[in-house]
Parts: C-alpha cells; structure tokens; sequence
C-alpha cells in the first residue's frame, strides 16, 4: 500500500512526464498506421524531450534541497512556558509536556467530540516538499498510508461544555506535516533555511500553537498500558523499521486514532470514549489479545508529544484478565512483525515513590534509557492517576500492583524486571 501511494503521488508529480511518455507511445503506436510518419515521429521525439527535460529538472531540484534534522533540540528555552501546562517529560530521544487540567477534566468528566466533514490537505508551503520528504524516509520505513483523525481543537481545561473537534485525514499528510516539524529544510546556496520546523509548532511569542491554528495533520496518538492479574506491565520492543519509535520501549499498545475507531451509533459521543476504543484495540492488534480478556480501561491523560509538531497524545490504563504468563506465551501476529519485535512484562517501582515529573524512575533501570516518549508520558498520567482518590481504577490496580511477589501455585517468582 505504501509503494502504490508512492507511486500514484509520483504521477502526479511527474504529470508533464507522464504526459511525454504518453506522447512517445502515440508515436511509437502509429508509426507504420494511418498517421503520417512525420507526424507519429515528431509526436515521439517531442515526448522524449518533455519527459527528458522533467526529470532532470525534479532531480535537479531534488539534489538541492536538504532536511536537516535536528536530534540536538531538546527545546529546553521552552521549559518554563511547557512547565505551566504540566510536567514536561522527557524520554532519550523526545521531549513531550502532559496537559494537567485538559487531563484531569477527562478523568473527571466526559468531554464532548464531533467529526468534521472536511478532511486535512497539506498547506502549500508543505506540499512543496512532501513528495521529497515522504519519499527519502520511506525508503527506511515500515508504515501505509491508512486513514486516520487529526485534533482540530483544543480540549477543555476547565467545565466549559466544548466539543472537541476530530478531522479525518491520511497518514502521509501526518508524516509529511507533523514528522516534518523536527527538521529544517535548506537549499543549496542559501544562507538561510526556506523552512524552520520551530514555525510549525510555535507561534511568534513562543507559545505553542493551539490545534486551531496549527496547519499540521494533529493525529492523534493513543496507547494502553496495560496490568495483567499478577500486577505485570505489559511493554512492547518496536521494530527498528517502525516510524513510532523505532527500536524502542513502548507502551502496551500505541498507534493513530483511526475513523473506525468512532462508534457508528451513539449521540453522546465523547473523546474519552473514541480514545478507549482505538488504544485497545493496537493493544488487541500488538499484544495477541481477545476483546474478551480486557477487563475495564480508563482514560489516564493528554499530553503533546513536542518533538513531533507537538501533536496530541493520550493514554488509557488498561486491566487485563490475564497473567503475564498468558501474554508473553503468545506468538507476535504475522502482520504486526514489521511493527513489533517482542513482547515484555516487567514490575514497576512501588508508588509510594511515583513521581509525574521523574516517570522513567517508576522502570526497571535496565531499560530506562531505551524507552519511547509514548511510555514515558502514560507513566507520568499514571502516576498522576494514582494519586487521584477518585480515579475508578486507583483501587484494583493498586491491589495488583502491590499483591505478593511469588505464585503460589507455581511455587516461582511471579515478577522479574524483565521477561519474554
């Protein structure tokens, strides 16, 4: 799927080629019929040079442009600014800020969400690069281009009854809008970049732009961490071709909110509900899980992930009917392998020692510095959560987590820091 969308975008790219080809064949096709061979000729050697001229004009322009990443931004100048909005968290690679008054509106009431009908288009100053773009890093990617939903408004913060505004798109605008925003991109002979990354997600105070007024694609992230009987973590080790977070340690499912993910039926429709949806079902999809062995979920937080154009992120925390044994015994699904190359089940810290601003300290130290901004921030929420006596989990999960350390019935330990 990812190879055809390539391709028919390269048609539209390449239309006066295509046109010249087009030409060429005619006069191939006609040469010895009823056309004048002068004519069949010229029609060929006019359709040589007009595809001729294209290419070498796109590759040209090709060979000048230049994205250049920037993996040393850890957006540190916008500390105090994120640190208003909630704990800023950070993981090895990424840098992220939790959203605490849109979180706590969510565990404490449903928010209201609507669907527009208009789907996202890339703005012009980035369709003039998303072919280049798109087709560099996809040649080093495991992904397609399905439908998903992009954020198109801010959530709540406080009791106001506002909707929140769902926008359908595809996942190639997302990649050539949002995974755009951590490059700059410059041009051979200019002493200035034609585009800075900053710009997309900042505006000219230095405040991040609100989804309103952003002109990235927004899709919105969700991921489960999810707790199995025994009081184990559910943790999944993402293949290095995976776009999410290649590599590294990811929640129990994580994934883009797609349209079936939206109930067909259902007035009173909220994000909370939609979110729960989509961050089981990539938990079924990664994880080798029944819709029959999920217990209950609960929506734990919003947060923006920076380093990605700051696009929304959310986080549910998922109770399984299953032991860590069940889980980790189960084969990774064939079409989840480009995806996901192992699962894990690991104990977290006690909670007495949680700390929103400190979550990779609730891991095992053995793989702290190999976890995704994704797990860093459900942590953060989770730890958030936890403190929260009216969250509806807080209880059964704490009986999980804290229950004793060995199996009776196997006579082992149940827990280690890591398994699988």
């Amino acid at each position: 799927m990812t190879t055809m969308s390539i391709w028919r975008r390269s048609l539209w790219r390449y239309r006066v080629t295509t046109a010249g080809i087009t030409l060429t064949l005619f006069g191939a096709a006609t040469a010895l019929d009823n056309p004048p061979t002068a004519v069949s000729v010229l029609a060929a050697v006019c359709g040589c040079a007009v595809s001729l001229l294209e290419i070498r004009a796109n590759r040209r322009r090709a060979r000048l442009v230049r994205f250049q990443s920037r993996d040393g931004d850890n957006y540190r100048d916008l500390s105090t600014r994120l640190g208003s909005l909630g704990p800023v968290v950070e993981s090895a690679h990424d840098v992220g800020v939790v959203m605490t008054r849109e979180s706590a509106r969510l565990r404490d009431q449903p928010v209201r969400v609507e669907l527009e009908g208009t789907p996202y288009r890339l703005p012009r100053e980035l369709r003039a690069w998303s072919f280049d773009f798109l087709a560099r890093r996809a040649r080093v990617a495991a992904m397609y281009n399905g439908d998903i939903l992009g954020l198109a408004s801010d959530l709540p913060s406080d009791d106001e009854d506002v909707a929140v505004k769902l926008r359908p798109g595809r996942y190639f605008d997302f990649f050539c809008s949002n995974l755009l925003a951590p490059f700059d991109v410059w041009q051979t002979g200019r002493k200035l970049p034609l585009l800075q990354g900053r710009e997309l997600i900042l505006d000219q105070r230095g405040q991040l732009l609100p989804f309103g007024r952003s002109r990235l694609a927004n899709t919105v992230g969700v991921s489960s961490l999810a707790f199995t009987t025994d009081g184990q973590l559910i943790l999944v080790a993402q293949a290095r071709d995976n776009v999410g977070s290649p590599g590294l340690i990811a929640p129990s499912g994580s994934g883009a909110l797609e349209p079936r993910d939206v109930p067909q039926a259902g007035a009173a429709l909220t994000i909370g509900d939609v979110v729960r949806r989509g961050a089981e079902r990539e938990l079924r999809e990664e994880c080798h899980i029944g819709a029959h062995e999920i217990g209950t979920s609960s929506i734990v937080g919003h947060g923006r992930w920076v380093s990605r154009g700051a696009m929304p992120e959310f986080c549910v925390v998922t109770l399984l009917d299953l032991t860590s044994d069940q889980v980790l015994d189960r084969a990774i699904r064939l079409v989840e392998r480009a995806y996901v190359s192992e699962v894990l089940a690991v104990d977290l810290t006690p909670t007495s020692g949680w700390n929103p601003r400190k979550p990779l300290a609730m891991l095992p130290e053995e793989i702290r510095g190999s976890a995704s901004w994704p797990l860093a921030f459900g942590l953060a929420c989770l730890a958030q959560s936890v403190a929260d006596e009216s969250w509806p989990l807080r209880q059964e999960l704490t009986r999980r987590l804290t229950q004793e350390e060995t199996l009776p019935a196997s006579g082992k330990p149940s827990r280690s820091p890591t398994a699988g």
